[in-house]
């Protein structure tokens, strides 16, 4: 059988190349289709995650013929929008974007009488970080993924606390010292429930969304090591 292979940030440098087609035999499972990339290809798997048609994957589970397989590092969670504004209910606004991410505009959104509480978090490029300066960062993603991610993680927010409005977007491309990488904006009718839920938001993020960000400092540039849930990390 023939599946389709993604390779995203640091295994797509060490492949050279984005995207590779694999003929594997029949029951073949994701620890197989790793193997046999680790034996092809310069490449270092293990610790990541891998994906079947964009859901998080074990190591054990069975590949089909025509099967999107992707091999995710550890996730570094962050108008040109890569595809259209989703919304639940009117209430949800949240996607990837190159544009620079403005607070004020979703915060007026996500205000209404019903709503005693706003709160809203950006995530900034620092510099310097560590003791190093830092010309900038670049985010790359897996965009139909981290569409379904983000998603996900705002029904996860709504099955925890009584909110109002829920903004959830973060940038890709280059973002500069200063500007913003994630923004969360979060209504409720009362505070407690929206500072948490914020909390929330970004911790899962960092753990679950499918975005990486590499580091340039003037004199190189490096991957910035993410994180892999235990339960998936091959």
């Amino acid at each position: 059988m023939r599946i389709q292979v993604l390779l995203f940030a640091l295994f797509r440098e060490q492949a050279g190349q984005a995207r590779l087609e694999l003929d594997l035999p029949a029951g073949a499972t994701v620890a197989d289709a790793k193997a046999l990339l680790e034996q092809q290809y310069p490449l270092q798997l293990s610790g990541g995650l891998a994906a079947i048609n964009e859901q998080l994957a074990q190591a054990s589970d069975v590949l089909k013929e025509g099967d999107e397989l992707a091999f995710l590092p550890p996730v570094s969670g962050g108008s040109s929008v890569l595809s259209p504004t989703r919304e639940a209910e009117g209430n949800d606004r949240f996607g990837l974007t190159y544009e620079v991410l403005q607070v004020q505009p979703w915060v007026d959104w996500a205000s209404d009488d019903p709503y005693g509480a706003v709160i809203s978090f950006l995530g900034t490029t620092r510099s310097p970080n560590k003791g190093m300066q830092v010309t900038h960062l670049e985010y790359e993603a897996y965009p139909a993924m981290a569409e379904r991610v983000i998603q996900q993680i705002i029904t996860e927010m709504r099955e925890r606390w009584v909110l109002g409005r829920v903004a959830l977007w973060h940038r890709l491309g280059r973002v500069n010292p200063g500007e913003g990488s994630i923004l969360i904006v979060v209504s409720s009718p009362h505070r407690p429930e929206a500072f948490e839920a914020c909390r929330y938001a970004i911790e899962r993020v960092k753990q679950i969304l499918p975005v990486w960000k590499k580091e340039f400092l003037p004199d190189g540039s490096h991957w910035v090591e993410g994180h892999a849930p235990h339960e998936h990390k091959l």
